[in-house]
């Protein structure tokens, strides 16, 4: 297992985490995808393109289209100032 799948795993073990899901504040979609890009890229090692694409699509229940657009496309986020609501 690489370094980010031990982070990713450390992370969600954390008691923080656990109440930062219950308030709502993790976005579900974003740590998937983040899982989905790093196994891709373990998978990859050893697995043509698409073999890989396809596995990650059984274990994930998602389109090989969908995998195909988590692992290439760049995710576009909007930046927030979530502190300006405070002020």
């Amino acid at each position: 297992m690489n370094q980010l799948s031990e982070e990713i795993k450390n992370l969600v073990s954390d008691s923080k985490f656990a109440k930062l899901y219950s308030l709502g504040l993790i976005d579900e979609i974003g740590l998937r995808n983040l899982i989905i890009k790093t196994e891709y890229k373990r998978i990859r090692k050893s697995k043509s393109l698409y073999d890989s694409i396809n596995i990650l699509s059984n274990r994930f229940n998602l389109s090989e289209a969908a995998i195909n657009s988590i692992v290439f496309r760049k995710r576009k986020t909007k930046p927030i100032n979530i502190l300006s609501n405070f002020n």
